[in-house]
C-alpha cells in the first residue's frame, strides 16, 4: 500500500511516499528557515507562503524520487493541526484535490501523534508505552496502550524547545537555539550556573518560564558576554532541563508500569537527551526509541506513518476537512 504523507504545519513543507508501514520510499522537505532567522522567529505570513510556492514542487519530486506515478497511490495522510493556520490550510485544500482527483482516500492527522509514530516505520509500535513529545511548540508525556492514548503532563507556559530559543536569543546566539546549544554546552561547565527546579502540582507537568527568566537576569549581570560565559550557561541550562525532562519520562513510566518509551518532536535530536534518557533508562529495564536524525523534524513520513494506522482502524475523511491550529494530543486517537 502506497501512502503519499503531506505535512505544512509550520515553515517546513514535505511530501513522502510510504510503502506499508515500513518502506519511505522518498520524504521530500522544504524547509523556509533561513527566511526567518533575521526575525529570531518564525513569521507565519512568510512560512505559509513558501508552502504555497512549494507545495507542488516537493509534491512531484516525492513522486520522482519514489518512481511512483500519482494513480498509483493508494491513501494520502495530512496534517490538520495544530500548526499555523495559514500553513495547515496550504497542505489540507491540496490533500483534498488530489483526494478528489484520484478518487482515493484521505486521513486527517494529528502532527503530534506522527511525530511519536516516526519512531514505528520499519518496526512494531508497542502495546503500552510512554510517549515523551519534547519540541519547539509542544512538551508532553502521555500513555499509550492499545493503540489508545491518555495525556499525563505537559507544558504550563514555554515549549522545551521554545526555552532553547530564547535562552539563545538572550546569549546573542541566533535562532534556531537548539543546537547551538547543544554544541556550546559539550565545551561548558554543568555545575557553573545551578537552577532550581520548579514545583508543580501535577509531577509530569512542565514549566521553562522560570529558568528562562533566571537566564535573563544573569545575562543582564554581565558587563560583557564572553565565549566561555555562553558556554558554561548553555550547559548549566540544557543539564538542568534535560535533567527534568529525563526524571519525569522514567517517573512516568515507572508508575504506570510500562518497560518502553517512544520520544518525537525537533528537541529529540538533541544529543544530551538522547544520552541521558537512554542510559538512566537501560538501568531501569526501560527501553527507549528515538526517531533517526531526519525524522525529528516535521517532515511527511511521520504523517504517512500515522495516517496508515488511523486508515487501518477505520478513520475516514471527507472533503470538509480542515485545518485546525489548535488541536491537541488528546483530540483524537
Amino acid at each position: 500500500m502506497l501512502t503519499l504523507g503531506i505535512e505544512t504545519s509550520c515553515d517546513e513543507t514535505s511530501c513522502a511516499v510510504l510503502s506499508g508501514p515500513d518502506t519511505i520510499k522518498s520524504n521530500i522537505v522544504s524547509s523556509s528557515l533561513f527566511h526567518h532567522q533575521p526575525f529570531g522567529g518564525v513569521v507565519p505570513e512568510i512560512a505559509s507562503r513558501h508552502c504555497l510556492e512549494q507545495m507542488d514542487v516537493v509534491y512531484k519530486e516525492a513522486l520522482k524520487k519514489a518512481r511512483v506515478r500519482a494513480h498509483e497511490l493508494d491513501l494520502i495522510a495530512v496534517t490538520r493541526g495544530p500548526g499555523l493556520i495559514g500553513s495547515l490550510l496550504v497542505g489540507v485544500c491540496f490533500a483534498k484535490t488530489l483526494s478528489y482527483q484520484l478518487k482515493i482516500p484521505l486521513i486527517g492527522v494529528n502532527h503530534l501523534e506522527a511525530h511519536l509514530a516516526a519512531n514505528f516505520i520499519g518496526e512494531r509500535e508497542p502495546e503500552r508505552y510512554i510517549g515523551l513529545l519534547i519540541s519547539g511548540g509542544h512538551t508532553s508525556i502521555s500513555l499509550h496502550e492499545k493503540r489508545r492514548m491518555k495525556l499525563l503532563g505537559e507544558t504550563a507556559d514555554d515549549a522545551c524547545g521554545e526555552a532553547y530559543d530564547k535562552v539563545a536569543k538572550l546569549l546573542g546566539l541566533g535562532y534556531p537555539g537548539g543546537p547551538v546549544i547543544d554544541h556550546l554546552a559539550k565545551e561548558g561547565d554543568i555545575r557553573a550556573f545551578p537552577f532550581t527546579r520548579p514545583r508543580l502540582d501535577n509531577p509530569y507537568d512542565f514549566s521553562f518560564s522560570g529558568i528562562k527568566t533566571a537566564v535573563l537576569y544573569l545575562v543582564r549581570k554581565q558587563k560583557k558576554i564572553s565565549l566561555a560565559f555562553q558556554r558554561d550557561l548553555a550547559a548549566s541550562f540544557q543539564h538542568a532541563v534535560v535533567s527534568w525532562v529525563v526524571d519525569k519520562t522514567l517517573q512516568a513510566a515507572e508508575a504506570e508500569r510500562v518497560s518502553d518509551v517512544a520520544v518525537g518532536g525537533g528537541v529529540s535530536a538533541n544529543s544530551e537527551l538522547r544520552l541521558k534518557l537512554s542510559a538512566e533508562a537501560e538501568t531501569r529495564g526501560i527501553r527507549v526509541r528515538f526517531p533517526s536524525l531526519d525524522l525529528t523534524g516535521d517532515n511527511g513520513a511521520m504523517i504517512a506513518r500515522r495516517g496508515l494506522d488511523l486508515f487501518k482502524s477505520g478513520s475516514r475523511e471527507g472533503l470538509r476537512l480542515t485545518g485546525n491550529p489548535g488541536l491537541r494530543l488528546d483530540a483524537a486517537c
